[in-house]
């Protein structure tokens, strides 16, 4: 799993490494869930008070230590039942699949957990060692780029019985002993590992590619172990989220550190769940001899280069030499309090609009002379191609096509389908998008969903899954909204669709047999509404 603050390409060898696997390069794109506040945001979570390190029950039945017990008393086994949606068949749900996790209480009645334990549940139940039937939970908020969640418990027995524990503050020393606790596979009790922290590095920790700050750690983490605490001196010091395949590495697990639980937790709060800041732009190493003369930097200048940003304010040549009061090095990383380097990008995810402000300082050399410039704090949830997390897939079925909005979950499906090659062939505007990380402003990419449904006024014509459409009899949109009223207003005998992607047949139905067709091809694909509850209205409204 992976979460955060990508810096984009660092120099022009990885953008070149990139393109020579551009089938994969699209599938990592595409799987990128994004995030959802859901209704009823959590309050601040009160700070509990800190519990001694735990050292476990003695061997030979003696008593359990208070403090271990505490600890122990924490941590919640999930059982979930999720409705997975298919984003080429938004109206229809998958089968239900159970799913089990684990989670630790951080405030009176509030359970921290992976996003992916309770992604898309219609039903989430906890229990411990200590209830004698599971107690039902209710899910506040989904951050599918951090894969955190926050599960609300409101039974009043269960949250007197299972006190809170307090975050650790900053990232625990390389070398401390830390304990995981969990509900894996394998047995029904909970189970405790040990071990050490390994590392702490800025690096992939969600489900969409973001980045942010995660810890390694040889502690074993095992299926159902998600979500589960990992404790440094009687604190939480992380969440367990993943673990390197043993046949490619023993005693490798990760955890995603506090520092992204803080700010999540603030988010949703706020019910605006923005994840980590982005830098937006290209950069290069400043480590060449060559790079170095040409722009006339001494020994004691590092920094980046910056080879492009679209719309600035960054310009290429630029050298980065500071983000967010943080120096970087001539590699692109940054030195943290405790001596520590990571990527750079940690010094813009840290950055917290909430807190900190709109925009960012950079610390810049153009053209000899040193000046800040203002980067917008923004995140890489806001572009063109974003995610839809909990199912949130809008459609419009008309005659025998389904049509939506382009986004990373639909993206996923399609590539998966064999669409891939459309995307990077095709020449159409999804590819583009994607490395366009910018706000959208808007503007949104319209496909279709899916294979041409069965009817008689589709004779004769071929659909690639996930072609966009450019116009309707001429006219184009800037979003989903704007092309269903496009579609609602459309008069005259004939419709005509034009789409973007080079090769893709221009498709001509007469007005009335197309819409007409409409309910038998629903009928016959068992769809019960002809478009998503979002534009419903939209759709039903009637142009003045």
């Amino acid at each position: 799993m992976a979460g955060g603050c990508a810096l984009g390409p660092l120099d022009s060898r990885a953008m070149h490494s990139a393109f020579q696997s551009v089938a994969g390069a699209v599938l990592a794109l595409a799987l990128a869930p994004g995030v959802a506040a859901q209704s009823g945001a959590p309050d601040a979570a009160p700070a509990p008070a800190p519990a001694p390190a735990p050292d476990g029950p003695s061997a030979g039945g003696a008593a359990v230590d208070p403090a271990a017990a505490r600890l122990r008393n924490s941590v919640i086994k999930l059982a979930c039942k999720l409705e997975p949606r298919s984003a080429v068949r938004p109206w229809k749900l998958d089968p239900i699949e159970e799913v089990g996790g684990s989670g630790v209480v951080i405030a009176p009645g509030r359970v921290l957990t992976n996003a992916h334990v309770v992604h898309q549940a219609s039903e989430v139940l906890l229990e411990t060692e200590r209830t004698a039937l599971p107690v039902p939970g209710k899910v506040l908020a989904v951050d599918l780029g951090r894969d955190l969640a926050l599960v609300q418990v409101d039974d009043a027995d269960f949250n007197a019985d299972h006190p809170p524990v307090e975050l650790l503050d900053g990232l625990p020393k390389d070398g401390s002993r830390v304990t995981v606790m969990g509900f894996p596979m394998g047995g029904e009790s909970l189970s405790t590992t040990s071990g050490v922290v390994s590392r702490c590095e800025w690096a992939e920790v969600g489900l969409n590619d973001e980045e942010g700050m995660r810890i390694q750690v040889d502690a074993a983490v095992n299926f159902g172990n998600s979500g589960g605490p990992a404790f440094v001196d009687g604190r939480i010091a992380g969440l367990a989220f993943s673990g390197a395949d043993s046949s490619v590495a023993d005693n490798i697990s990760y955890l995603i550190a506090t520092e992204e639980i803080r700010r999540f937790l603030r988010e949703a709060e706020a019910g605006a769940l923005r994840g980590n800041c982005e830098l937006h732009a290209s950069v290069q190493t400043l480590e060449n001899p060559a790079l170095r003369g040409k722009l006339g930097v001494g020994s004691k200048t590092s920094g980046v280069v910056v080879i492009d940003q679209k719309g600035g304010p960054l310009k290429p040549w630029d050298i980065i030499t500071k983000a967010n009061g943080m120096a970087i090095d001539n590699k692109g990383q940054v030195t943290l309090e405790d001596g520590r380097k990571v990527s750079m990008s940690c010094a813009l995810g840290r950055f917290d609009p909430a807190k900190d402000g709109k925009t960012i300082p950079l610390e810049v050399i153009r053209d000899g002379t040193s000046i800040t410039v203002d980067l917008p704090a923004v995140g890489s949830r806001e572009g063109i191609v974003r995610s839809r997390p909990n199912g949130d897939y809008p459609y419009l079925v008309c005659g025998p096509l389904a049509f939506g909005p382009m986004h990373k979950d639909l993206l996923s499906e399609l590539a998966s389908m064999g669409s891939a090659g459309l995307f990077y062939m095709g020449g159409g505007p999804v590819i583009p998008a994607l490395a366009d990380s910018r706000p959208s402003d808007g503007r949104e990419i319209v496909a279709v969903l899916g294979p041409m449904m069965s009817s008689p006024v589709g004779r004769g014509y071929d659909v690639i899954p996930g072609q966009t459409v450019r116009s309707v009899n001429g006219k184009e949109f800037r979003n989903f909204a704007e092309f269903v009223d496009v579609m609602r207003d459309v008069d005259g005998e004939w419709i005509v669709l034009d789409f973007n992607e080079r090769g893709i047949e221009r498709l001509v139905f007469r007005r009335q047999e197309f819409m007409d067709a409409t309910e038998p091809v629903m009928e016959s694909n068992g769809i019960r509404q002809q478009a998503s509850k979002d534009i419903r209205d939209r759709w039903n409204a009637r142009s003045k």
